[in-house]
């Protein structure tokens, strides 16, 4: 839906249809689940009138697929097959009421039993596909190894953090983490405790992060961290803090293991991420030249 309106904007103009649609989609992801299924079950009533009013000749059955798919989409199965019960007996309603009258009441029964089918058949994949989707979503952004962020989905975020940042004049850091020996434990121990090493690394991280701080797997022992709204005080706290309980989580578990962390603190103007990340990853070096395990924190400096 937005690579459509993507191409439009490229070519110098944007059809409304999809902006129209993906608005609208939006509107609909923000609305709270009561609020999603109130809308679903009104739609469902305003069609079972509108099939009242135009008589049991016409149908309306494709008409309560709407508010089905709204629910199932957004709110899951159960939603979706709740809706669906409320669609068949709405449907069953209308029908009598307008006056059609059946030979048998099992007539009336068994129709109603197909398009509950119908409608169930619809929910339910609907609802499976939803998921489906948000699994590949999940992911396709989070690391295979230790449910971090991987780091296309980092780079996304940090850029959207970046842009509001400068916008609102904030300043913002960003750290860069290498484990020291990390190689050794590997070759020594085996890549089954490298791999634990890395989980147990991400855990640390993840236990020190705040709703807004958003961390990820760069690629084998490193990390990065991004924390908004943090200054170059705020900056060596985190950072320092969270060294101290990298360290003391490895010497707990007989790792002898070290983290060299470059901070690259950018104020409230106007900054490029990957000059940023490049910052912090000489700030990382510099750590080790210094003899490894430490941490080195430096207001970011833009080209001139």
């Amino acid at each position: 839906m937005a690579q459509p309106l993507l191409a439009a904007r490229m070519c110098g103009r944007a059809h409304p249809e999809p902006a129209l649609l993906s608005s609208m989609t939006r509107w609909l992801a923000r609305l709270a689940p009561a609020t999603m299924l109130v809308l679903s079950a009104c739609l469902v009533l305003l069609t079972g009138a509108l099939d009242y009013h135009t008589g049991y000749e016409l149908t309306f059955s494709i008409f309560y697929v709407a508010p089905i798919a709204l629910a199932a989409w957004y709110l899951g199965r159960r939603s979706g097959l709740l809706i669906c019960g409320l669609s068949a007996a709405t449907w069953l309603s209308s029908d009598r009421l307008s006056g059609h009258v059946h030979l048998h009441l099992w007539v009336a029964v068994w129709n109603t039993g197909v398009r509950m089918g119908f409608f169930v058949i619809i929910a339910v994949l609907l609802a499976r596909l939803r998921a489906a989707l948000e699994q590949h979503r999940i992911m396709a952004e989070q690391d295979g190894l230790t449910g971090l962020l991987n780091a296309r989905a980092f780079r996304q975020r940090c850029r959207s953090v970046f842009e509001l940042a400068a916008r609102h004049t904030q300043p913002l850091a960003l750290g860069y983490l290498d484990l020291d020996e990390f190689k050794g434990i590997n070759d020594a121990m085996g890549h089954d405790v490298g791999d634990q090493v890395l989980c147990a690394v991400a855990e640390v991280i993840a236990q020190r992060l705040r709703i807004s701080d958003v961390a990820c797997r760069l690629g084998g022992d490193e990390f990065a961290v991004m924390l908004p709204q943090t200054d170059l005080a705020g900056a060596k706290v985190f950072f320092e803090a969270l060294h101290v309980k990298l360290v003391e989580m490895a010497h707990s578990r007989g790792w002898p293991l070290g983290c060299s962390i470059g901070v690259s603190v950018v104020d409230g103007r106007p900054a490029d991420f990957d000059d940023a990340l490049g910052h912090a990853d000489a700030l990382m070096y510099l750590a080790k030249r210094a003899g490894k395990n430490q941490v080195q924190v430096g207001q970011f400096q833009r080209r001139a």
